[in-house]
C-alpha cells in the first residue's frame, strides 16, 4: 500500500471493544483488522490478499 488516507467513522463502544479484542487475538492493529474485514466482506469490491487470520494472543 503506497499511500494511506485517514478515515474517521463512528461506532458504538461495544463494537470498538470487540474489534480491538479480535485484532489483538490475530496479532493485528485495529486498522489492519478493519481493512481485513473490508476485504473479506461477501460483496467487497477489493481483492483479498492471501492472508489468513491466526490466533496469536502473545503479540
Amino acid at each position: 500500500m503506497a499511500l494511506s488516507v485517514n478515515v474517521t467513522i463512528s461506532m458504538p463502544p461495544e463494537m470498538v471493544e470487540k474489534i480491538d479484542e479480535q485484532a489483538k487475538n490475530h496479532g493485528m492493529s485495529r486498522a489492519e483488522y478493519v481493512r481485513h474485514l473490508a476485504r473479506e466482506a461477501p460483496s467487497s469490491p477489493f481483492d483479498a490478499p492471501a492472508q489468513e487470520l491466526t490466533t496469536n494472543a502473545e503479540v
